[in-house]
Order: C-alpha cells, then structure tokens, then sequence
C-alpha cells in the first residue's frame, strides 16, 4: 500500500510538472557540469589568478583593472582552454539532445565560459545549437541578459524557453527573465533549488517532461 501511495505522489507530481512546461519550444543548456564534466578547479585558479576566496572569478575580473585584470584574465582563459580539452559528455548528453531536437525543440547554449573554450568544445562533441550565448556575448548569469539575447534570437516569449543548469546561477538567470526553469543536480552536494519548476536527478529524466513538440500559433514572440 505504501508503495502504490508514493507511485501515485509520482504520477502525480510528473503530471504537474509537465503541465507547468507547456508551451516551451526551446530549452537553454548550461555547458560544465550539465551537457561535459566540469574540469575547472576554481580554488586554484583563485589562488593563481590572486581572486579572494569565495569570491566568483568573472565579477572579479569584471571589477579590476590594469595589470591585475589582465593577469586574472590570462589564467582563467589558460584553464578554460585546458578544460575544455579535457571534459567529456555527461552521461545521457548526447541522446537528450537528439531526441529533444527530434520533438521538434530548438536547443541553446549559455555559459559563462569564453566563446573560445566554447568553439572547442562544440566542435569536439559535434554539438549542434540554434543560438550559442558566451560570456562575450552578454552579461553573464545570474544576470537574464543572455536568456532574453536568445529569445530575442529564436524570435521567441521569454516563457517559451527553458533553462537547465546543474547550479543556482541558471536558476536565478531564467527566472529573472522570466523563462521556466530545471535544477539538474549533477553536483548532490548543492541543495535542490525550491526556486527550480524541475528539480533533475539525471538529465535523461528530461525526456519525460518534454513529449514531442507540436508548434502553438501563438509561438512568435511579444511585440
């Protein structure tokens, strides 16, 4: 009996979850630690680069000027090209990609990382996206800038996309713009977000909530 209860609290949250991603025709991919393995150690490149502990690496470059910027810069890049070398697809990466592409979704990618480390990593993997948002391109998350570049991109409603991420910065970047959003908790260490519409143990579970895609009439984007 136990168990036929906590099948059906299942079925029940699947079907509520789903209802709360109608309407979605693209979903926004983080890079590191949601589609390839995060190789970037962040302590060391602090204590290479001369960033304070706990404080993240792009809003202090962002902050400093001259010879300390550059040198902040330099490190960071050096690793970033290094990682993305190094990474390899998460597991379930590759077959989400394709059968959401098959359902009739259009993919993006944002990440904080630098288009060059993108560009490496795309081409490595064979990765195919309609719209790619590097820290170049906008201000990075949290911020929603990059969210709404790619829905201004795609020529969609801000609510029409969905944002997955395996950190808090996804989160707070989609929600900010207004799109849906999906925790995906890679890293079991960082709490479930209760800000997160879908909290994810496996980026394969993604499949459930997304069936194939019928394009709405109303799907062209607000004026």
């Amino acid at each position: 009996m136990v168990w036929e209860a906590l099948v059906r609290i299942g079925l029940r949250c699947m079907a509520n979850n789903r209802a709360t991603l109608q309407g979605i025709e693209a979903v926004v991919f983080d890079l590191d630690g949601t589609l390839v393995t995060s190789e970037l150690d962040f302590d060391r490149i602090r204590a290479e680069a001369g960033v304070p502990a706990g404080v993240p690496v792009l809003e202090f470059i962002d902050s400093t000027r001259g010879p300390e910027r550059e040198r902040a810069l330099e490190v960071l890049l050096e690793h970033e090209s290094r990682a993305a070398r190094q990474c390899d697809l998460l597991p379930g990466a590759r077959l989400v990609l394709e059968r959401l592409r098959r359902r009739g979704l259009r993919l993006a990618l944002l990440t904080r990382n630098s288009r060059a480390s993108v560009e490496q990593v795309v081409a490595r993997f064979g990765f195919e996206f309609d719209c790619r948002v590097a820290r170049e391109d906008a201000k990075p998350k949290p911020s929603p800038e990059p969210v709404l570049r790619i829905a201004a991109a795609l020529d969609l409603r801000h609510n029409q996309l969905l944002v997955v991420g395996d950190y808090i910065f996804d989160v707070e970047a989609g929600r900010a713009a207004g799109a849906r959003t999906a925790l995906l908790r890679t890293n079991k260490k960082l709490p479930a977000s209760p800000q997160a519409d879908l909290i994810l143990e496996d980026l394969t579970g993604l499949l459930d909530y997304l069936p194939a895609h019928c394009k709405s009439s109303g799907s062209q984007k607000s004026q």
